[in-house]
């Protein structure tokens, strides 16, 4: 990976207006939303969590889904202005290329994830900080098949479809992943959708150490398909782009 490259695009995204909206500012102020609606008080999910510290969660992973998008955005942006090909005359290689711009995308999901928690924090949620870190760790982590779905993205959408498909893209997988709905009180149909997307298994292990039920290999694994499929296509278009 070139550090080089990657600290110019770190620079270029902070001064994304956008990027500041979408995966800082709005998970906090919906998070602040919604624990002022539901979360007062002792309130708990049918699984025995807080309320408010579930809330904290779904926002945090809101971000880290909003984060890797927003990345996928600007390589189709790219892409349309002949970037790539620019970048193609230059000693970087296409695996370093994805590997900067995968992990772009992480670093900007962590400032939304540490502004959610320290919101959380002063909102009542109460953690060890082996409970905090492990949190922390799990969402971050949990960014990574957003960030090669983005990635994904970005090589195959166009830069004017690119507003609407990540829009959409956000929506489905928050409404269809447990974000919006708890999977408690979906429907089974709905609750059958879920548990096939990332985003409902990437909750399910942030939640493991605070609620019983949670089948740790059944997430890794369908989060680990995720993850290959969508490497195996991003690393396949960049080539067919060449």
């Amino acid at each position: 990976m070139n550090t080089r490259f990657l600290g110019l695009e770190l620079r270029r995204a902070v001064r994304n207006g956008r990027y500041l909206i979408f995966t800082i500012i709005m998970p906090a102020v919906l998070f602040v939303l919604f624990v002022n609606l539901y979360g007062g008080g002792d309130g708990k999910f049918p699984n025995g969590l807080p309320v408010t510290t579930s809330l904290m969660m779904n926002m945090a992973l809101f971000g880290v889904m909003a984060g890797p998008l927003t990345i996928g955005a600007r390589i189709a942006v790219e892409r349309g202005l002949g970037w790539q090909r620019q970048l193609r005359l230059t000693p970087l290689t296409g695996s370093g290329y994805l590997t900067t711009k995968g992990a772009l995308a992480m670093l900007v999901g962590l400032p939304g994830i540490v502004l959610v928690c320290v919101i959380g924090a002063v909102e009542g949620v109460r953690m060890s900080a082996p409970q905090w870190l492990g949190v922390f760790a799990t969402l971050w982590l949990g960014a990574i098949p957003f960030v090669l779905l983005g990635i994904v993205i970005g090589l195959i959408a166009t830069p004017d479809g690119m507003q609407a498909i990540t829009g959409l893209a956000s929506m489905l997988l928050g409404l269809l992943g447990g974000i919006w709905i708890p999977a408690d009180v979906a429907p089974a149909w709905l609750a059958g959708i879920m548990k096939i997307l990332p985003t409902y298994w990437v909750k399910q292990l942030t939640q493991a150490p605070f609620v019983s039920g949670v089948d740790v290999k059944e997430a890794l694994l369908v989060i680990g398909l995720w993850v290959v499929v969508l490497g195996a296509i991003a690393a396949r278009r960049y080539r067919t782009q060449s």
